[in-house]
């Protein structure tokens, strides 16, 4: 959808994949980064779509610490859901075809 404004839309996806990666624990474990990074990730939808499930796999976590992951997962679907679709109304405003 990113292509509606920009002609770069892989410039932009390079980099939120490179943040997701640094975020989401894929390269380097949440657990050895600096604490505020750690921070910076509790507030972001990376750690939730692949941190969590992992450490929710591997790790000892209490019942609430899983209620409370998944309530993060959720809240990002939802603000995912909504965020969409304010960006699909505005691209669909945008878009004009040739010849139709």
């Amino acid at each position: 959808m990113l292509n509606f404004w920009t002609t770069r839309g892989a410039a932009v996806f390079d980099l939120y994949m490179a943040t997701e990666m640094l975020l989401s624990g894929r390269l380097v474990p949440l657990k050895l980064m600096p604490g505020w990074v750690q921070t910076l990730a509790d507030f972001l939808p990376f750690k939730w779509s692949f941190g969590f499930p992992i450490e929710s796999l591997v790790g000892h976590m209490s019942t609430r610490s899983l209620l409370l992951g998944l309530g993060g997962q959720v809240l990002w679907i939802a603000i995912g859901f909504v965020l969409f679709k304010f960006a699909w109304t505005a691209a669909i405003k945008r878009f004009s075809s040739v010849g139709g």
